[in-house]
C-alpha cells in the first residue's frame, strides 16, 4: 500500500486539525471537539487490527511521503464480509489524485482482509466527494432520503458501493 500507513504519534497534530474543523462534521458523525489527549490515546491504543477493533484508520501519504489525510474503515462486519470507508484530505492536497490513490489501496487492504465490499454514504451536496468515489470505481447503489442533518436541513446521502 504506497500511498497509505499505519497512524504514528507524529499526526497527532494534523490529526487534531481535521477532527476539530466544524465545517467537515456535516460529512461525518462528529458532534463535540476532540482534545489533544483524547486523540493521543487513539493513537496509542489503536491495535490497528481491523478483526479487533471492527475499524482501522491509515494515514494518507503523498509522494514526498508527507501525511496528507486519512482515510478510515469503519462499521466493519465480519459476518457479511463489509465495512464503510471515509476518507479526508487537507485543501493543499485535494486535487492531486492521491484521494483515488488512497481508496484504491484501501481496496486492495480489504481484500486482503477478506472484505467483499466497501461502502461510503455521501451527501448528495457534496459534488467532489461523489466525483471521487465513481473515479474509484465505486458505483451508486441507492439515494437515502433526508439521510444526513445539517443544522436545521436534511440532506438526501448517495451510498456507494464498491464489491
Amino acid at each position: 500500500m504506497k500511498h497509505l500507513r499505519a497512524v504514528e504519534p507524529e499526526d497527532l497534530d494534523l490529526m487534531y486539525v481535521i477532527e476539530n474543523d466544524i465545517l467537515l462534521w456535516r460529512y461525518c458523525s462528529t458532534t463535540v471537539p476532540f482534545s489533544h489527549y483524547t486523540l493521543k490515546q487513539y493513537i496509542r491504543d489503536s491495535t490497528t487490527d481491523l478483526y479487533r477493533d471492527q475499524q482501522v484508520r491509515f494515514a494518507i501519504r503523498d509522494d514526498n511521503g508527507a501525511t496528507c489525510g486519512f482515510l478510515d474503515i469503519t462499521n466493519f462486519s465480519p459476518r457479511h464480509s463489509r465495512a464503510e470507508v471515509g476518507i479526508v484530505l487537507v485543501a493543499e492536497a485535494q486535487g492531486r489524485g492521491l484521494a483515488t490513490l488512497a481508496l484504491d489501496d484501501a481496496w486492495l487492504y480489504a481484500r486482503q482482509m477478506h472484505i467483499r465490499m466497501l461502502y461510503s454514504i455521501v451527501s448528495a451536496n457534496n459534488f467532489p466527494a461523489r466525483q471521487l468515489f465513481r473515479r474509484a470505481a465505486y458505483r451508486e447503489a441507492s439515494i437515502l432520503p433526508a439521510w444526513l442533518q445539517d443544522g436545521d436541513e436534511t440532506q438526501d446521502a448517495i451510498l456507494y458501493l464498491k464489491d
